[in-house]
């Protein structure tokens, strides 16, 4: 029973990004466009209107369209956690457990990459 204690203790202390750091999955996106756009992300598609902004909640990329056919779909992409996977790699609870669990537990809660905290949508007609 005092191994799997240890175990736990070691495992959860192994995952900085999900515990530590933690990881930024809103985006507040502005629109600075003199059209609506839609974006769509895990969490729906939401509509913001002309001068206007809202806070999204997504784990994976945002989509964004314009009610304005000559504006291109933008996307905005999400990025690696860097802080949390130096953290992971350099921490001496990893070298227990090793690099790759450690990573690993990152990845499975969502917290190896993040959304930028914001995001202006520009179309110029």
């Amino acid at each position: 029973m005092k191994k799997f204690v240890i175990l736990s203790i070691l495992f959860t202390l192994s995952a900085c990004g999900t515990i530590g750091i933690g990881s930024n999955h809103e985006t507040r996106l502005y629109n600075n466009s003199k059209n609506t756009i839609t974006v769509s992300a895990d969490s729906g598609v939401y509509k913001i209107k002309p001068e206007q902004d809202m806070v999204i909640y997504s784990n994976n990329d945002l989509t964004i369209k314009s009610s304005n056919s000559t504006c291109n779909e933008k996307t905005v992409m999400r990025e690696l956690n860097a802080p949390a996977v130096i953290l992971d790699v350099l921490l001496p609870t990893s070298w227990f457990v090793g690099v790759l669990p450690v990573l690993f537990v990152d990845a499975i809660s969502n917290n190896m990459y993040r959304m930028p905290e914001a995001y202006s949508y520009s179309c110029v007609e």
